[in-house]
């Protein structure tokens, strides 16, 4: 109720109050959709880089650390699917990985992509900036225009620099699938070393 977009909200006076609470970036996602309009958009963790460290003897599998207190792992592991099941047409799926920035840059590529109608590259390419409000501090990615620094500072956000904020991988269909499956393009993060393929 107390939202106001030219003013920055102290994170200390949000009931309840914002939790600082440590996530491991230690995740990957894919995306994978076809002619048909079947998406599968998936994000996941072995809870650690390379999970413990060891291979299960003789099967060649690298196991799993185990998650968090509670038997809890990530919170930042949210793919999106955007469809309409009344006509089964495919438009958009997303996964992003990166510890807690990356669900907002999944949402930040959506909303340029659906909304924004910015071709899906550019919108994967662009800077992104990322508040948690644990801590109060709004950070945003090396090389952001200093027209978005100075309205951030201006509405009275404390603002820090960081090299990535999270990395996507998506497919956007603007036409939908099936019927226009020529508007269709793949992309992966260039912060990262993933690869976007498409075939006939």
């Amino acid at each position: 109720a107390g939202y106001r977009g030219d003013r920055h909200l102290p994170a200390a006076r949000l009931v309840p109050p914002p939790v600082a609470r440590p996530e491991n970036p230690a995740a990957t996602s894919f995306v994978v959709v076809d002619r048909d309009a079947s998406a599968v958009a998936c994000a996941l963790t072995m809870n650690n880089l390379f999970g413990t460290g060891r291979v299960a003897p003789g099967t060649g599998i690298l196991l799993a650390a185990l998650p968090g207190k509670g038997g809890r792992g990530p919170l930042s592991l949210g793919p999106m699917l955007v469809v309409n099941h009344h006509v089964n047409e495919f438009f958009f799926a997303a996964a992003a990985s990166g510890g807690v920035a990356a669900p907002s840059a999944m949402v930040n590529v959506a909303a340029r992509t659906l909304i924004g109608e910015q071709p899906l590259g550019e919108a994967i390419s662009a800077k992104r900036v990322h508040h948690s409000a644990a801590p109060d501090l709004a950070y945003y990615e090396q090389g952001m225009g200093e027209d978005m620094l100075r309205s951030l500072t201006g509405r009275g956000h404390a603002i820090g620099a960081t090299a990535t904020l999270g990395l996507v991988n998506a497919v956007a269909c603007p036409g939908g699938i099936p019927p226009q499956p020529e508007t269709c393009s793949a992309s992966t993060d260039p912060r990262g070393y993933g690869l976007a393929l498409g075939a006939d």
